[in-house]
This record gives C-alpha cells, sequence and structure tokens, in this order.
C-alpha cells in the first residue's frame, strides 16, 4: 500500500506536438482542475514539446496566463524522431516523458499527472479523477477508462489488454492510453528502469509504463474519465500493417524483456474508480466485414507459409476451416485467437522469420479476428460490449498455460 505523499506539489504536465488547435483548451482545463481540486496543495505545471513548428507552445502559455507557475521542460531531439511517426503521433515522445518525469521527481512531487495536448475533451474533473488517487497514497498509478463506441480501440479490445491481463496480472483496459498519474516512487522507479533507450521506445513507452508498473508491484488502477477525442496528428497516416508491427511489436518486445515475472504472475482485480460512463452515441468507425474477411483468405494463401513457421499445424487446420464462411457466419474462437498471439509472440522471440516480416503478416489475421468481433457486438449495447472483451480476456488467461509451456520448451514450437 502506498503512503500519503508528503512536501512537493501536485504536477501537471503536457506532452505536446502540433497542438495549436487544441492545447489551449486543455491548458485551461488543467489549470482549472488543479485549482478546483487541489487549492490547498502547491501546483506546478509543465509543458514538454516535441518539436512543434507551430504556436503551440506560445498558445499553450497565453491560455495559463503570466500568473501560472509554468515550467517549459527542454527535451533533447533526434533527427530520426522525424523519419517514422509512430501510432500516436508525437516523435521523440519516450524521451518527452522522461523529461517530464525527471522534473516531477526533483520536485519531489506529491503526484505527476499527464495529459496529451491533442486532446478535445479533457475537463477539469480529469485532473482529480487521476491525481486524487496517488495524492492519496491509495495507489501508485492511475490509467483512464474512455468510454467508446464498441468498434473503436479493436487492436486494444483484441490483443493489448486481454495480453496485459493475463500476463501482467492487471485489468487495465486501456494500458496504452497516453494520461495517466504516478507517485514519485513509481516515477522514481521508471527512470532506473532501462525502458528507455531499449529499441521500440518510440511506440512502446506508453504500454512499458503501465507494465513496468505491474511487474514493480506498485499498486494500479483505473478512472472513468467519459469520452477522449482528438485532433488528427500522424496517427490517420499509417497504415494497419505498421500501426500493428509498432504496437504488437513493442508488446512482444516487453513480454520478452519480462518472462520471468509473467510466468509467476496471477492475474488480479483493479480497482475502477468512478462511475462508469456510457459511451455517447457516435458514428461508428467504417468497418466492412465482407472486406475484412476476404483479407484474412487472402492472407492465408499468400502467407500461409510465413505462419507454419510459428503456428503449429493444429491452428493452421482451424484456420483454414475458417476459409469458407461467409463474414455474417465468421467467427474465430477465442481460445484459437488467444493461441495464435501467444505463438506470435513466441515467433517474435525465436525470430524463424525476420520480426517486421513476422509481426506484418498478423495483419489477415487480425482482420479476421476483427471481422468476427464486429459480427458478435455489432447489434450489442456498450455494456454488453464490455461483457464480450471481458469474455476474450478470460480466454487469454485460460491459455496462458499453453504460453508457458511453449516458451520454455521452444523446440515444440512447430509441433503439435
Amino acid at each position: 500500500m502506498s503512503e500519503p505523499a508528503t512536501g512537493g506539489a501536485v504536477v501537471a504536465g503536457l506532452i505536446t506536438y502540433q497542438d495549436a488547435a487544441t492545447v489551449g483548451s486543455v491548458a485551461r482545463a488543467v489549470r482549472a482542475g488543479l485549482a478546483a481540486h487541489f487549492a490547498g496543495l502547491p501546483t506546478r505545471m509543465l509543458i514538454v514539446d516535441a518539436g512543434s513548428t507551430d504556436r503551440t507552445v506560445a498558445l499553450a502559455r497565453e491560455a495559463l496566463g503570466a500568473e501560472a507557475d509554468v515550467v517549459e521542460v527542454a527535451t533533447p531531439r533526434s533527427a530520426a524522431d522525424l523519419l517514422e511517426v509512430p501510432y500516436h503521433g508525437v516523435p521523440g515522445k519516450a524521451r518527452a516523458l522522461h523529461a517530464l518525469l525527471s522534473t516531477a521527481r526533483d520536485l519531489t512531487a506529491r503526484a505527476c499527472v499527464v495529459f496529451d495536448g491533442g486532446v478535445r475533451t479533457v475537463t477539469p474533473a480529469w485532473v482529480a479523477s487521476l491525481a486524487q488517487p496517488v495524492v492519496d497514497g491509495r495507489v501508485d498509478y492511475v490509467a483512464p477508462f474512455f468510454a467508446r463506441h464498441p468498434y473503436e480501440g479493436a487492436l486494444t479490445k483484441g490483443v493489448v489488454y486481454p495480453l496485459i491481463r493475463a500476463l501482467y496480472g492487471v485489468r487495465l483496459r486501456q494500458p496504452a492510453a497516453a494520461e495517466f498519474a504516478c507517485s514519485t516512487a513509481l516515477a522514481g522507479h521508471w527512470l532506473r528502469h532501462d525502458l528507455w533507450a531499449r529499441h521500440g521506445a518510440r511506440a512502446g513507452i506508453d504500454i512499458w509504463l503501465a507494465a513496468a508498473a505491474a511487474a514493480g508491484d506498485f499498486r494500479v488502477a483505473e478512472a472513468s474519465l467519459g469520452v477522449r477525442a482528438h485532433h488528427a496528428r500522424g496517427e490517420e497516416g499509417l497504415d494497419l500493417a505498421s500501426t500493428i508491427a509498432q504496437v504488437i511489436g513493442a508488446l512482444f518486445a516487453d513480454v520478452e524483456k519480462n518472462a520471468r515475472f509473467w510466468q509467476r504472475s496471477q492475474s488480479r482485480a483493479t480497482e475502477r474508480l468512478g462511475s462508469p460512463v456510457v459511451a455517447v452515441p457516435t458514428d461508428p468507425p467504417a468497418i466492412d466485414p465482407d472486406r475484412l474477411v476476404e483479407a484474412f483468405r487472402l492472407g492465408y494463401q499468400e502467407l500461409r507459409d510465413i505462419w507454419t513457421w510459428v503456428l503449429p499445424p493444429r491452428t493452421i487446420v482451424d484456420l483454414k476451416k475458417l476459409l469458407e464462411l461467409s463474414a455474417r457466419e465468421f467467427r474465430l474462437d477465442d481460445e484459437l485467437w488467444a493461441r495464435v498471439i501467444y505463438d506470435f509472440a513466441i515467433g517474435y522471440r525465436m525470430r524463424p522469420v525476420a520480426r517486421d516480416h513476422l509481426l506484418r503478416s498478423l495483419v489477415p489475421l487480425y482482420s479476421g479476428w476483427l471481422a468476427s468481433y464486429v459480427g458478435q457486438v455489432h447489434d450489442l449495447g456498450p455494456e454488453a460490449a464490455d461483457l464480450r472483451v471481458e469474455a476474450l480476456a478470460q480466454a487469454f488467461e485460460n491459455q496462458k498455460a499453453y504460453l508457458i509451456a511453449r516458451w520454455r520448451w521452444p523446440e515444440r514450437l512447430r509441433v503439435g
């Protein structure tokens, strides 16, 4: 159990990049949240910009006002950051977060709460929902839970959340979110960790921070914040294959790094703070199940030889049985999907083919899973759709022994 923090300020940090359209409203909401909910405590605001070429930083300062206690945190930048925009749209984000957390640690913050300057829906209440449990010493890490249309965040629902839950033992439904709050103790743990220089940190840092909190036995929770909407940066320009390579690649890299931990970990309930928010009706993402199923069929024809390097013969047979199904009939069993992801994690570790090729070959399989998922939830409300995701996560837990067995005896990779 964390001890209530004493001394220091409640520190709120804004990570920004090309956010001139939104950063003013974000800054004002965070400032109002600090004033309304932490009036009796010292507060500081940090701005960490990842190299904006618009007026992002100037507009943030204007919104905060001359009287605000604001620190602009310098962060080293590399030309390599701009060669490929990561899925979250913030080049050099790992370095920006490192600089922010280092400053918060040096300020011996009671709590550090982090926001993305590109989010249009930040409210003052978000500040309290994330930071208050840390200030009170109840937890060390608070992740957000955002209300979404059942189709939104499908990669998180289909892979990231179930795998983090099964292997790291924490039930954070959106463990790759940009917003979070942490204690000084956890910030120090992260800063001592080898997260920052590892290959893949550019895209994987959000996932790695959540995983490191769990692996470090810190108390974690999630807070219901409502709806999150952000302006476009670079993520819309990424194709699905690149997104999967970045997100799942970062996830698999951490699974490989923390194998000793997750082979012993047990899943446990995670405290959920605040009242659940029913998703506001929005236009769902454009998803065509017929095209997804066709992508699965084409992938089976073109990539089967690659899949045989990581998937056992019985899985290949089970996948082949799906080829004749229409989009309406198409269902990919939860336990089968969990084993597919686990076998790809083993393949990532063993490298029977180049990792990037391996990860990109997962796209048609993911398309098949997504077609199956959409077919199951298209008539469901948000609560029923969440239960469907929980059932999938339970399947990942059920199949964890399968992963452990194959991880410990990799020579069995292509057997069974």
